[in-house]
């Protein structure tokens, strides 16, 4: 009778158990914080007899219980807790704890031991080789905007390896290697005189000296603090190189608070812990554009890595009458509406590279190794002429009586056949089309 008592305790607390969770999973009741970093929708796959067949129907029947069985994410945080706490592991394999609980991820941690470039080149001497030839097709590509009225600026970030390389793991500080992509990168754009922002060497040098962290604990990107002055300095020098009059950046309150953004704590996030670590105050600065009056508004297109993210979402691009953000040629952000839409998806991409008065790259050393995702080449294969478009300016000009008149006398002062001269003009006038102040 005993016993019997006990099954039924059993009995009752299983079903207890189980209705929560059935409860919990089909119902608003007790809704649980999604775990991050794990995709919201799914791809509901309908009953054929091709989808039972194959199995598809019975794969996608599991995925559906894994993810909407009651309290799943609760437990899943629990374990991650435990296993840290416990046994001080990550469950999230690409983050790495260093030292004081500064986090990593692999692909900054591979970049400074060399890892990487051994994977993708197997020798310096054939990384220095791609580099060279990269600095080489960027200042062709740089000469063909200014021909068409486009200046150029390339931006170095840095990495939370490169700025704070002692709290890196200590294995990873044993194998620092001696050469650097990144800084290579930085010594081919001094030789060959490309307009560049080298923050990865004033983050490095004043990373100790800083008046608040250039990266947070829980980052893998650059600070709100960093990149208020990031904002600043790409300003400033764009103005120095060009000829606009751009606003500059005035920073009203450095904002101390303990209310991270997304980017201050995203590493901490991924690992979906049940208990959040605690925050030290950390700035989120609140800056605005200053002397807006009778500034110039030039189009700007942006080509780079998730390192511009956080500088799109603040007031820099208020400076620009039309910008778009290509992020590794993949997906498009742009004030036309866009947003994080696949680079395919675009129509008329090589529109927005004609209608731009400022270009602006920005990478971080892992995105060395696919410089700028070969938009270099991209440019001069735009801006290659083709011997239609030759004919259609030559057709042009003949149909332009003025035009085509002063064509005759410039041939004739020149001791050039009137088509020899047509053609020199028809791709002068290819070449200059845009318009721009020089």
């Amino acid at each position: 009778m005993k016993n019997q008592r006990y099954f039924l305790i059993q009995f009752l607390c299983v079903m207890a158990v189980l209705l929560a969770i059935m409860t919990q999973g089909i119902t608003p009741w007790a809704k649980i914080k999604p775990l991050f970093g794990y995709p919201k929708e799914e791809n509901t796959v309908p009953l054929t007899f091709k989808t039972f067949y194959d199995g598809s129907y019975q794969n996608y029947l599991t995925e559906h219980a894994k993810r909407n069985t009651g309290f799943r994410e609760w437990w899943i945080r629990l374990y991650n807790q435990l296993l840290y706490s416990g046994f001080h592991k990550i469950s999230n394999n690409n983050v790495v704890e260093g030292e004081d609980r500064d986090l990593f991820i692999n692909m900054y941690l591979n970049d400074i031991t060399g890892a990487t470039l051994q994977q993708k080149f197997g020798s310096v001497e054939e990384a220095k080789d791609q580099a060279r030839r990269h600095a080489w097709e960027t200042v062709q590509m740089m000469d063909v905007l200014r021909k068409h009225g486009t200046y150029f600026l390339y931006v170095f970030a840095p990495t939370k390896t490169s700025v704070y390389p002692e709290k890196m793991p200590q294995h990873y500080r044993d194998n620092i290697a001696d050469f650097s992509l990144e800084e290579y990168y930085i010594e081919l754009f001094k030789e060959f005189g490309i307009p560049h922002i080298d923050l990865y060497h004033y983050f490095q040098a004043v990373g100790d000296t800083s008046r608040y962290l250039i990266y947070t604990k829980a980052a893998s990107h650059w600070s709100e603090y960093a990149v208020q002055i990031a904002a600043d300095t790409i300003l400033k020098t764009l103005n120095e190189i060009t000829k606009y009059n751009l606003p500059s950046i005035e920073l009203l309150d450095d904002n101390i608070t303990t209310d991270y953004s997304d980017y201050d704590w995203e590493l901490e996030k991924s690992m979906n812990l049940l208990l959040p670590w605690p925050r030290s105050p950390q700035p989120r600065p609140q800056y605005i554009l200053s002397d807006t009056t009778g500034k110039d508004h030039p189009n700007l297109l942006v080509v780079g890595d998730s390192y511009f993210d956080q500088i799109m979402f603040s007031c820099f691009k208020n400076a620009f009458k039309k910008w778009d953000f290509w992020q590794y040629l993949m997906n498009v952000y742009s004030s036309k509406g866009y947003w994080r839409v696949p680079f395919s998806n675009i129509p008329d991409t090589d529109n927005t590279i004609r209608e731009a008065d400022i270009i602006l790259g920005i990478n971080t050393a892992p995105m060395m190794y696919n410089f700028m995702s070969g938009f270099p080449m991209k440019v001069l294969k735009l801006y290659a002429l083709q011997e239609e478009d030759i004919l259609e300016a030559q057709e042009l000009i003949r149909n332009n009586a003025a035009w085509y008149e002063a064509v005759v006398k410039q041939a004739e002062q020149h001791h050039l056949t009137v088509e020899e001269n047509l053609r020199i003009n028809a791709i002068y006038y290819l070449e200059n089309r845009k318009h721009r102040k020089q």
